[in-house]
């Protein structure tokens, strides 16, 4: 998550710091990056249910560790297309292995899922806020340098990675023969699977609203905001980050300490509310310190909803299909940024970075008024309230 993070700052930055790309050729440059990865995600959920786990990722670490260093004789003269290529392999990477790391949590807990996934989330915030600050020295260390900082952080999590157990395929042989030879069929499958479960379901496509114009104005609009509105620095666009993560962090934390929730549904329905306030109040421009303020709320906001939302999807989903289920909830979540970056980057085009903002106001009062009436979301009673540490 270090190297994740380090990632998304430096290639946030190059385009909209370095390069100075116009919010338009960077929406259709994001939908891009963004749009390769989607395919090669419900193919990593199909991997990982079929192959030993740590293997997958250790493999795939390989070619992440590669990458960055790849990129160093560029880093005088980075072009459109070379960046293009850096982040849409690193993409694609993550998107293979995703699948597989989010899996493996199950298997290895000793505790509910709710308060694992909680820990989970904090300590992975707390190792991205790290290479956020790495990535916001950019100016000052260089680019060289955090590209090799960016190598040897993968090459630590890989062999972190390689002290765990094996972790073999949960599915049956005989599953496995009966599930389909074709490519296609398994898919099919796996959207079937993730049909028959309403609550998944809904869950999913809540959160895939919430991602288009919520996480959307995050990842589109605040670089834009930050160098247009704010005239920030790459250090600016650091803290802007740090302060986002240290309310994630903050409220993740705050989670486990009430952790298991009898009703984590009501949570992220009543949330969504709070986040009108926070996108409107973020509208008005409010002065540095106050911008810093509402971000840290919006890290709060969107720390607890994404939380709920994944506990959820992995106590609801099957064991032997379970990292297939997880592929399509990232896909849901990955598929609503390619969207967001043509609409929220052509929106910033043609007005200003702040509008980026204003679609999520009625985007979250609907998802309100949608969990509280139209899904059994506010009904949902968690498994890990009533299961014992193991």
């Amino acid at each position: 998550m270090t190297a994740i993070s380090l990632h998304g700052l430096l290639i946030a930055w190059i385009f909209v710091g370095i390069l100075e790309t116009a919010a338009g050729t960077y929406a259709w440059i994001r939908f891009f990056m963004e749009l390769a990865p989607l395919a090669v995600l419900l193919l990593g959920g199909l991997w990982a249910d079929r192959a030993d786990a740590r293997n997958l990722i250790l493999f795939l670490s390989l070619f992440a560790v590669v990458l960055p260093l790849l990129l160093i004789p560029f880093a005088d003269s980075i072009t459109l297309q070379v960046a293009f290529l850096f982040g849409l392999g690193m993409a694609l990477l993550q998107a293979l292995s995703d699948p597989a790391r989010q899996s493996i949590i199950n298997r290895v807990t000793r505790f509910d899922i709710q308060r694992t996934v909680t820990v989970t989330t904090v300590t992975t915030t707390l190792a991205g806020l790290v290479g956020v600050w790495i990535g916001g020295k950019l100016e000052t260390i260089g680019i060289r340098q955090i590209l090799v900082i960016q190598a040897v952080v993968i090459a630590a999590s890989a062999f972190a990675f390689g002290r765990l157990p094996a972790l073999p395929p949960v599915i049956r042989a005989e599953e496995s023969v009966g599930s389909g030879h074709g490519l296609m069929s398994r898919l099919s499958q796996s959207f079937a699977l993730f049909w028959g479960i309403p609550l998944i379901r809904n869950v999913i496509g809540l959160n895939f609203l919430s991602s288009l114009f919520n996480a959307g104005a995050y990842t589109i609009g605040v670089p834009y905001i930050v160098t247009q509105v704010y005239q920030g620095n790459a250090d600016f666009f650091a803290d802007t980050m740090i302060w986002f993560m240290a309310g994630s962090i903050g409220s993740t934390a705050f989670l486990l300490l009430v952790m298991p929730l009898l009703h984590p549904g009501r949570a992220f329905i009543c949330l969504q509310l709070t986040r009108v306030v926070i996108l409107a109040a973020l509208w008005l421009q409010p002065p540095v310190w106050l911008f810093f303020v509402i971000i840290f709320l919006w890290g709060v906001n969107m720390g607890i909803t994404t939380t709920l939302v994944r506990t959820v999807v992995q106590e609801l989903a099957p064991e032997a299909h379970r990292a297939k289920i997880l592929s399509i909830f990232l896909f849901s979540f990955m598929a609503s940024a390619p969207l967001s970056s043509l609409m929220l980057g052509t929106l910033v085009e043609y007005t200003n970075p702040m509008t980026a903002l204003l679609p999520g106001i009625p985007i979250s009062i609907a998802i309100f008024v949608l969990g509280l009436y139209g899904t059994s979301l506010w009904a949902f009673r968690s498994p890990s309230f009533d299961k014992p540490d193991r």
